[in-house]
């Protein structure tokens, strides 16, 4: 068993780089993320944000760069000096210790609601499926879903397949979650409902890293705000000062034109 010291981030980054041919998207990333904190990315399309949330659980492979969850190392381990790459089911035992929550909801579509948040539980974790639907109707009732446990993906709007996601995260326990942009692909009148799901979430102390373009979400539930622009961090700090008093030209010209 790993001891880890208390006062350790959640989440490190250390000088995350990730580059397609001689494009660079992420330009050496420095990031800490505290156990209980919602950490909001916001930034102009192609800044890297999501980018560096897929770098986040490997799933993108960093050009450069660590990523470290509870001290340890994401993707790779150490033997001796040398930083190795882990093999696949090693990182997969890894990965669940993140959720993730996309702009697609990715449900399985011939799937009911309740089907889709236990298949992770009892294929991957072994729980008997008793016990995984117990605990899948919990979570289904904490997104406000349970009473669509039995309705497949077509028979659901995109905020509740969207909710039902969030769900199937929950259900494998993670110790962070991570959001790339959960709201852009739903109609304006959807997005209130699972704002309003993930605002619960951080209330009740989940982890939460977020790429969002919300900014009335960032200001209000962020206890971190970053603002990305060309593969950089431009500016970060607690959401008041970010927004209200921006330090950096390139802050104030986005957020001026949101």
């Amino acid at each position: 068993m790993t001891l880890h010291p208390v006062n350790q981030p959640l989440l490190k980054v250390e000088r995350l780089r990730k580059a397609y041919g001689t494009h660079e998207v992420l330009r050496g990333i420095d990031l800490a993320v505290n156990r209980g904190d919602v950490t909001c990315i916001v930034g102009p399309s192609g800044s890297g944000k999501s980018t560096l949330l897929r770098c986040l659980n490997y799933l993108e492979k960093p050009t450069g760069g660590i990523v470290y969850l509870n001290g340890d190392p994401i993707g790779v381990r150490w033997k001796g000096a040398k930083l190795y790459e882990m093999a696949f089911n090693e990182l997969a035992r890894q990965r669940q210790r993140m959720g993730m929550v996309f702009q697609g909801f990715h449900l399985f579509p011939h799937k009911t609601a309740l089907e889709n948040v236990i298949e992770a539980p009892i294929l991957v974790k072994g729980i008997p499926r008793e016990q995984a639907v117990e605990e899948a109707m919990k979570l289904l009732d904490r997104v406000g879903m349970k009473d669509r446990a039995d309705y497949y993906p077509a028979q659901l709007s995109g905020g509740q397949q969207q909710r039902a996601a969030i769900a199937r995260s929950l259900a494998m326990k993670p110790d962070v979650m991570l959001f790339d942009e959960p709201t852009s692909a739903l109609d304006p009148e959807l997005v209130g409902e699972v704002l309003a799901v993930m605002q619960q979430l951080a209330t009740d102390g989940m982890t939460m890293v977020v790429v969002t373009h919300e900014m009335a979400f960032a200001r209000d539930v962020a206890d971190h705000l970053i603002f990305m622009d060309g593969g950089v961090i431009v500016e970060q700090g607690p959401p008041a000062d970010v927004l209200g008093r921006p330090q950096h030209e390139r802050t104030r010209a986005f957020l001026a034109r949101h």
